[in-house]
């Protein structure tokens, strides 16, 4: 008994050790900050200065970062633009977006470090993934486009954010594009495609035209595919404009077909499929495949039943082609139409909860209460 006690007193040494020397970092620091805020004297920032140094000689990066200050600007010590570019690079490298801010006006200015507006666009780019508010401002007062690779991913995503359209259609294609064994993800692309597009970029407009032409990542829907091939088309691009020309090419020929097939039937009666009734009777006969053709038949229209239907049928696996990223389509579509029927946010928040992504299944189960629908004790622990 005696002896595990002595080695249980051993090996928590070190770890006894390392909150010691974190509390005393986190002290110094706060401590530091205290003579800064009240200094009313040189004195008082030496003093603040010390401290700083103390914390920061421990690793604490907040610290670094207030020391790296003081050398820069002379506050309680010379100004030593190297010092302080090599705290800031300490603390930089523990995810401090302070740190990559204030380094990178030192790379841009070439204090205590060799002028590089790459290096400076880049620490910048660290500084905005950290959410540094000031960081957007510098990236495009540098023109960070001129200093940074067109295809770092990073900074892509800052000019997608940012409205650049050649950059929403970068992601859109990285999104639908699938390599090493990673499924395309629609839902994104679609999200980045449709940005650009709507930024007139011809490239996003004909991409998207011709996904939804080939149906290999969504289904197949021919009257999308002429919408977006006709934007294209505004633009005078050649192949969006052959390919009109040839769809109503095709158009008259079916429709010079049908006129001759009304023609020799003309006496007899001609029904009228409610494609939408007979899905419904279908589905409630679990004749599920014979239900989803006549739902598709009517899908354009969005109507918004037909469209929660389709939802539901991808979501609960009732046919073959089940993708649960294509009742996520639907349903984005049924609460854009229907947005106070409270179902379709919670149909939503079982999907990705069976996605396994449970800030999403939150997100949209909080709306579906709002909406006055109840989530269940078990799908409120399951997101948590």
């Amino acid at each position: 008994m005696i002896a595990t006690l002595i080695i249980t007193f051993f090996i928590s040494i070190p770890c006894f050790s390392q909150n010691i020397q974190e509390n005393d970092a986190t002290i110094a620091y706060r401590q530091g900050k205290q003579q800064e805020k009240n200094a009313s004297s040189a004195i008082h920032y030496e003093k603040a200065f010390q401290l700083y140094e103390k914390s920061a000689y421990l690793g604490y990066d907040s610290a670094q970062v207030a020391l790296a200050q003081f050398y820069e600007l002379g506050i309680g010590t010379e100004v030593n633009f190297v010092k302080a570019a090599e705290l800031y690079q300490r603390a930089l490298e523990q995810g401090n977006a302070q740190a990559a801010f204030r380094l990178g006006n030192l790379y841009e200015r070439g204090n205590g470090v060799e002028q590089n507006m790459e290096q400076a666009a880049r620490c910048y780019l660290q500084a905005w993934g950290g959410k540094y508010p000031r960081a957007g401002e510098a990236l495009e007062r540098i023109e960070a486009q001129r200093w940074l690779p067109a295809d770092l991913p990073t900074y892509r995503f800052y000019l997608a954010m940012n409205n650049n359209p050649k950059a929403q259609y970068e992601l859109g294609k990285m999104y639908l594009e699938a390599k090493n064994n990673i499924k395309p993800n629609w839902i994104k692309a679609k999200f980045w495609l449709k940005k650009a597009s709507e930024n007139n970029l011809v490239d996003a407009q004909m991409l998207l035209a011709q996904t939804y032409q080939e149906g290999k990542v969504v289904e197949k829907n021919i009257e999308t595919a002429s919408y977006y091939y006709s934007q294209a088309a505004k633009q005078n691009n050649a192949e969006a404009l052959v390919w009109l020309e040839n769809q109503q090419v095709q158009q008259n020929t079916e429709n010079v077909r049908l006129t001759s097939s009304i023609n020799t039937v003309a006496k007899k009666e001609i029904t009228v499929i409610n494609h939408f009734a007979e899905g419904v009777k279908e589905f409630n006969n679990k004749n599920n495949e014979e239900a989803y053709n006549h739902f598709q038949k009517v899908s354009p229209k969005k109507e918004p039943e037909v469209l929660k239907y389709l939802a539901v049928m991808h979501k609960n696996n009732f046919i073959d082609n089940a993708n649960l990223g294509e009742a996520i389509l639907y349903l984005n579509e049924y609460v854009t139409t229907y947005p106070q029927d409270s179902e379709g946010y919670k149909l939503l928040g079982e999907i990705y909860l069976m996605k396994n992504q449970k800030s999403e299944a939150k997100y949209f189960f909080e709306k579906a209460e709002q909406k006055g629908s109840t989530i269940t004790k078990a799908m409120w622990a399951a997101v948590d």
